[in-house]
């Protein structure tokens, strides 16, 4: 097992492209053995990167601060945070794969997102998507109503399909161990704070998702991505395709729970939409090692345990497509 030291010099360098100032903080962290002994008093899981930073910025470092000072000045808060928080980022990009993966699943739609978070993954078909094919074209998917406060772009590789029809989700329902509840202006200031500092464009997005979700809040109930899954599937209605999703989130359970969690979803009607990293799920990975590789970080789509796509890991880029019906 990596050290902790280790654990966020590795972070500052994937951090690097998307936040100095996390790269920063993340290196400073690792250079300084205090901090280190800090965060070590934390559960393991507890102790990441991206958890730890938000807890401090949401404790009130400012993105000028001294990460060093402010964890040694305020430790008993950030731990507080980061101990009763977790990493719930919302991110309403990875709806445009999901969008994908639905083309070919008969409707009407019945949607439950584990680890829902607040909900925003739920609202896919309120959200404008606009789509690049690989000759540069665009095409663009409406909500019936007509265009959304939130469009999303989605560049598509050479052979991917171009989603052409909006889903008939006619019953959605989200499943999370801690919902974040956005008439709780705690919860709402955790998903905000969980925006990293310089991504004024998925601030931006996550504003516009959240301005959606207050006009047509999603269902969230609090229970385990596991043994709640059952339970709350079986409200969904029967005249309708139940489709479970479950978006970058079996990598937060053991792979005992991950195997127990495919089992269980695996025994209900419908189908199963995951976005996962490549070795979350050893079945999917193994398969989808039959696909061109993409960039290192890069996740799998897949429906029904079979790999879909290769996928950005937040969903704005589809690189390639496994088959076609």
């Amino acid at each position: 097992m990596s050290t902790t030291a280790e654990r966020y010099r590795r972070f500052a360098r994937e951090a690097a492209p998307r936040s100095r100032i996390y790269a920063a903080w993340a290196e400073a962290i690792a250079d300084d053995d205090e901090c280190l002994a800090l965060i070590d008093t934390l559960p393991v899981a507890d102790r990441q990167p991206v958890l730890v930073l938000s807890a401090a910025r949401f404790s009130g470092l400012s993105t000028h601060g001294d990460i060093r000072a402010w964890l040694e000045g305020e430790w008993d808060a950030v731990a507080q945070i980061a101990r009763q928080r977790a990493t719930q980022t919302n991110d309403p990009r990875r709806t445009a794969p999901l969008l994908a993966a639905l083309q070919g699943i008969p409707g009407p739609v019945a949607l439950l997102e584990v680890g829902a978070s607040a909900g925003l993954g739920l609202l896919v078909d309120r959200y404008s998507h606009r789509f690049i094919d690989a000759e540069g074209r665009e095409h663009r998917l409406d909500p019936v109503e007509g265009p959304s406060l939130l469009e999303l772009t989605c560049t598509l590789g050479p052979g991917v399909p171009v989603p052409t029809a909006m889903p008939d989700i006619v019953w959605r329902a989200g499943l999370e161990r801690s919902p974040l509840r956005l008439d709780r202006p705690d919860d709402e200031r955790w998903l905000r704070t969980l925006i990293w500092p310089e991504e004024r464009e998925r601030a931006a997005q996550l504003d516009a998702a959240i301005a959606i979700a207050r006009e047509h809040p999603p269902h969230l109930v609090a229970g385990d991505a596991v043994d709640g899954l059952a339970a709350l599937a079986a409200h969904a209605p029967h005249d309708a395709t139940l489709v479970v999703a479950s978006p970058a989130v079996l990598v937060y359970l053991a792979p005992a729970d991950r195997a127990r969690f495919a089992a269980v979803v695996g025994e209900l009607p419908g189908h199963w939409v995951s976005l996962d990293g490549r070795r979350v799920l050893p079945a999917v990975g193994a398969a989808a090692d039959e696909l061109p590789p993409g960039a290192d970080d890069d996740f799998v789509l897949s429906l029904d345990g079979r790999p879909l796509a290769v996928v950005s890991p937040h969903g704005e880029r589809i690189e390639r497509w496994a088959y076609s019906e």
